[in-house]
Protein backbone atom coordinates (compact mmCIF):
# COMPACT_ATOMS: atom_id res chain seq x y z
CA UNK A 1 0.00 0.00 0.00
CA UNK A 2 1.06 3.57 0.11
CA UNK A 3 4.10 3.26 2.50
CA UNK A 4 3.08 6.31 4.67
CA UNK A 5 -0.70 6.28 5.17
CA UNK A 6 -3.20 4.20 6.58
CA UNK A 7 -6.91 5.02 6.03
CA UNK A 8 -9.30 4.33 9.18
CA UNK A 9 -12.95 4.97 8.38
CA UNK A 10 -14.87 6.11 11.46
CA UNK A 11 -19.04 6.65 12.46
CA UNK A 12 -20.42 10.35 11.65
CA UNK A 13 -23.33 11.46 13.64
CA UNK A 14 -24.40 14.56 11.63
CA UNK A 15 -23.77 15.97 7.93
CA UNK A 16 -20.69 17.50 7.37
CA UNK A 17 -20.72 20.63 4.85
CA UNK A 18 -17.91 19.83 1.82
CA UNK A 19 -15.73 22.55 0.64
CA UNK A 20 -14.47 20.65 -1.63
CA UNK A 21 -16.67 18.63 -4.66
CA UNK A 22 -14.19 16.00 -6.30
CA UNK A 23 -14.55 14.10 -9.42
CA UNK A 24 -12.92 11.15 -10.48
CA UNK A 25 -10.15 12.06 -12.75
CA UNK A 26 -9.86 15.84 -11.06
CA UNK A 27 -5.90 15.16 -10.10
CA UNK A 28 -7.02 15.09 -6.15
CA UNK A 29 -6.34 11.00 -6.73
CA UNK A 30 -2.97 10.17 -7.49
CA UNK A 31 -2.92 6.27 -7.96
CA UNK A 32 0.31 6.24 -8.72
CA UNK A 33 1.28 6.57 -4.77
CA UNK A 34 -0.17 2.85 -4.19
CA UNK A 35 1.70 0.17 -4.75
CA UNK A 36 1.58 -3.23 -4.79
CA UNK A 37 0.60 -5.20 -1.71
CA UNK A 38 -0.85 -8.97 0.06
CA UNK A 39 -2.59 -9.01 3.23
CA UNK A 40 -5.34 -11.03 5.05
CA UNK A 41 -7.45 -9.68 7.39
CA UNK A 42 -9.15 -11.30 10.26
CA UNK A 43 -13.42 -10.76 9.86
CA UNK A 44 -16.22 -11.05 12.26
CA UNK A 45 -19.73 -9.96 12.60
CA UNK A 46 -22.21 -8.34 15.18
CA UNK A 47 -24.41 -10.40 16.33
CA UNK A 48 -27.32 -10.52 18.64
CA UNK A 49 -24.49 -7.49 20.49
CA UNK A 50 -21.56 -10.17 20.11
CA UNK A 51 -18.56 -10.69 18.04
CA UNK A 52 -18.40 -13.47 16.12
CA UNK A 53 -15.67 -14.65 14.28
CA UNK A 54 -15.87 -15.05 10.29
CA UNK A 55 -13.87 -16.32 7.78
CA UNK A 56 -10.39 -14.74 7.14
CA UNK A 57 -10.15 -12.22 3.61
CA UNK A 58 -6.97 -12.14 1.83
CA UNK A 59 -6.78 -9.07 -0.13
CA UNK A 60 -4.10 -8.04 -2.64
CA UNK A 61 -3.67 -5.21 -5.56
CA UNK A 62 -0.96 -5.76 -8.60
CA UNK A 63 -0.05 -3.51 -11.24
CA UNK A 64 -0.95 -4.43 -14.80
CA UNK A 65 0.97 -2.85 -17.36
CA UNK A 66 1.44 1.14 -16.20
CA UNK A 67 -1.88 1.64 -16.13
CA UNK A 68 -4.12 -0.27 -14.41
CA UNK A 69 -4.95 -1.73 -10.51
CA UNK A 70 -6.12 -5.19 -9.96
CA UNK A 71 -7.34 -5.12 -6.45
CA UNK A 72 -8.60 -8.89 -5.53
CA UNK A 73 -10.63 -10.36 -2.51
CA UNK A 74 -10.89 -14.40 -1.64
CA UNK A 75 -12.54 -15.04 0.98
CA UNK A 76 -12.18 -18.96 2.01
CA UNK A 77 -15.58 -20.29 4.14
CA UNK A 78 -15.80 -23.49 6.12
CA UNK A 79 -18.71 -25.25 3.35
CA UNK A 80 -15.88 -25.22 1.05
CA UNK A 81 -16.86 -22.45 -1.08
CA UNK A 82 -14.44 -19.87 -2.00
CA UNK A 83 -15.54 -16.39 -3.12
CA UNK A 84 -13.29 -14.18 -5.43
CA UNK A 85 -13.78 -10.24 -6.09
CA UNK A 86 -11.80 -8.56 -8.81
CA UNK A 87 -11.89 -5.46 -9.57
CA UNK A 88 -9.73 -3.74 -12.14
CA UNK A 89 -9.13 0.34 -11.43
CA UNK A 90 -7.12 3.08 -14.26
CA UNK A 91 -4.16 3.34 -11.85
CA UNK A 92 -3.77 6.89 -12.13
CA UNK A 93 -7.12 7.93 -11.12
CA UNK A 94 -8.80 4.91 -9.27
CA UNK A 95 -11.54 5.52 -11.81
CA UNK A 96 -13.25 1.20 -11.78
CA UNK A 97 -13.20 -0.16 -15.12
CA UNK A 98 -14.21 -3.92 -14.65
CA UNK A 99 -15.52 -5.66 -11.81
CA UNK A 100 -15.65 -9.66 -11.73
CA UNK A 101 -16.95 -12.26 -8.72
CA UNK A 102 -17.18 -15.90 -9.15
CA UNK A 103 -17.62 -18.60 -6.22
CA UNK A 104 -16.30 -22.29 -6.51
CA UNK A 105 -16.57 -25.22 -4.45
CA UNK A 106 -14.22 -28.48 -4.76
CA UNK A 107 -12.91 -26.73 -8.23
CA UNK A 108 -16.67 -26.46 -9.79
CA UNK A 109 -18.08 -23.08 -10.76
CA UNK A 110 -21.32 -22.02 -8.58
CA UNK A 111 -21.77 -18.49 -9.84
CA UNK A 112 -19.83 -16.07 -12.29
CA UNK A 113 -20.47 -11.98 -12.76
CA UNK A 114 -19.05 -9.48 -14.70
CA UNK A 115 -19.72 -5.88 -15.07
CA UNK A 116 -17.78 -3.81 -17.71
CA UNK A 117 -17.83 0.52 -16.29
CA UNK A 118 -17.73 2.97 -18.92
CA UNK A 119 -18.98 7.08 -18.24
CA UNK A 120 -22.46 6.59 -18.70
CA UNK A 121 -23.06 2.94 -16.59
CA UNK A 122 -22.34 -0.60 -17.00
CA UNK A 123 -23.31 -3.55 -18.87
CA UNK A 124 -22.48 -7.10 -18.15
CA UNK A 125 -23.89 -10.67 -17.04
CA UNK A 126 -24.08 -13.18 -14.56
CA UNK A 127 -24.15 -16.80 -14.38
CA UNK A 128 -25.77 -19.44 -11.93
CA UNK A 129 -25.59 -22.96 -12.81
CA UNK A 130 -27.72 -23.19 -16.40
CA UNK A 131 -28.99 -19.77 -15.91
CA UNK A 132 -27.29 -16.55 -17.72
CA UNK A 133 -28.49 -13.04 -17.04
CA UNK A 134 -27.75 -10.18 -19.00
CA UNK A 135 -26.95 -6.90 -16.34
CA UNK A 136 -26.65 -2.91 -17.43
CA UNK A 137 -27.33 0.22 -15.12
CA UNK A 138 -26.45 3.67 -14.06
CA UNK A 139 -22.82 3.15 -11.90
CA UNK A 140 -20.49 4.27 -13.97
CA UNK A 141 -16.50 4.40 -14.06
CA UNK A 142 -16.83 8.26 -12.95
CA UNK A 143 -18.10 6.87 -9.48
CA UNK A 144 -15.68 5.59 -7.02
CA UNK A 145 -15.64 2.08 -6.11
CA UNK A 146 -17.25 2.09 -2.63
CA UNK A 147 -15.89 -1.43 -1.45
CA UNK A 148 -12.37 -0.41 -1.75
CA UNK A 149 -12.69 3.67 -1.07
CA UNK A 150 -9.39 3.32 1.39
CA UNK A 151 -7.50 2.76 -1.27
CA UNK A 152 -8.15 6.01 -3.36
CA UNK A 153 -8.32 8.01 -0.30
CA UNK A 154 -4.91 7.01 0.90
CA UNK A 155 -3.84 8.08 -2.23
CA UNK A 156 -4.98 11.56 -1.83
CA UNK A 157 -2.77 14.47 0.48
CA UNK A 158 -4.59 14.66 3.71
CA UNK A 159 -7.53 17.18 3.19
CA UNK A 160 -7.98 20.43 6.18
CA UNK A 161 -11.66 20.80 4.80
CA UNK A 162 -14.64 17.79 3.91
CA UNK A 163 -14.81 16.48 0.57
CA UNK A 164 -17.87 15.27 -1.20
CA UNK A 165 -17.68 12.21 -4.12
CA UNK A 166 -20.02 9.71 -6.09
CA UNK A 167 -19.21 6.71 -5.08
CA UNK A 168 -21.21 3.23 -5.77
CA UNK A 169 -21.77 -0.24 -4.61
CA UNK A 170 -22.37 -1.98 -7.89
CA UNK A 171 -23.27 -5.86 -5.84
CA UNK A 172 -26.29 -3.76 -4.72
CA UNK A 173 -26.94 -1.26 -7.47
CA UNK A 174 -26.66 1.44 -5.05
CA UNK A 175 -25.22 5.09 -5.89
CA UNK A 176 -24.02 7.58 -3.27
CA UNK A 177 -23.19 10.81 -2.52
CA UNK A 178 -20.34 10.85 0.18
CA UNK A 179 -18.82 13.12 2.37
CA UNK A 180 -15.63 12.72 3.72
CA UNK A 181 -13.83 14.89 6.86
CA UNK A 182 -10.45 13.77 7.91
CA UNK A 183 -10.71 14.34 11.45
CA UNK A 184 -6.94 13.61 12.81
CA UNK A 185 -4.25 11.72 12.35
CA UNK A 186 -2.04 8.54 14.82
CA UNK A 187 1.00 7.06 14.33
CA UNK A 188 1.15 3.13 14.26
CA UNK A 189 3.52 0.29 13.26
CA UNK A 190 2.18 -2.29 10.82
CA UNK A 191 5.54 -4.84 10.71
CA UNK A 192 8.80 -3.12 10.53
CA UNK A 193 7.30 0.17 9.28
CA UNK A 194 6.14 3.18 10.86
CA UNK A 195 3.01 4.87 9.34
CA UNK A 196 0.48 7.54 9.94
CA UNK A 197 -3.00 6.32 9.80
CA UNK A 198 -5.77 8.85 9.29
CA UNK A 199 -8.99 9.28 10.54
CA UNK A 200 -11.84 9.89 8.56
CA UNK A 201 -15.32 10.55 8.65
CA UNK A 202 -17.58 8.93 5.81
CA UNK A 203 -21.01 10.13 5.33
CA UNK A 204 -22.90 8.23 2.75
CA UNK A 205 -26.11 9.90 1.10
CA UNK A 206 -28.03 6.70 -0.74
CA UNK A 207 -29.49 8.65 -4.23
CA UNK A 208 -32.01 6.18 -4.82
CA UNK A 209 -33.96 6.25 -1.39
CA UNK A 210 -32.70 9.34 0.39
CA UNK A 211 -31.44 7.02 3.48
CA UNK A 212 -28.12 8.47 5.08
CA UNK A 213 -25.87 5.57 6.60
CA UNK A 214 -22.51 6.80 8.62
CA UNK A 215 -20.14 3.67 9.00
CA UNK A 216 -20.11 2.34 12.39
CA UNK A 217 -16.92 0.92 13.87
CA UNK A 218 -15.25 -2.27 12.53
CA UNK A 219 -13.54 -4.66 15.03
Amino acid sequence: MHPKHLILFLGLASAAHADTKMTVGDGLIEGARIKPYQLEWHQCSLQEGQWQNQAALREELVVIGDSVLRHRQLVSRSDGVVRRSDTYFERASFAPLRTEAQATKAGDRLAYGERILAADGYSGFSERGETTKMLQGTISSNMLHGAAMGLPMAAMDYQDTPVEFVASMIGIDGTYDVIAEWVGKEAMTFGENDIEAWLIDVEWHHRESGDVYPTGPGC
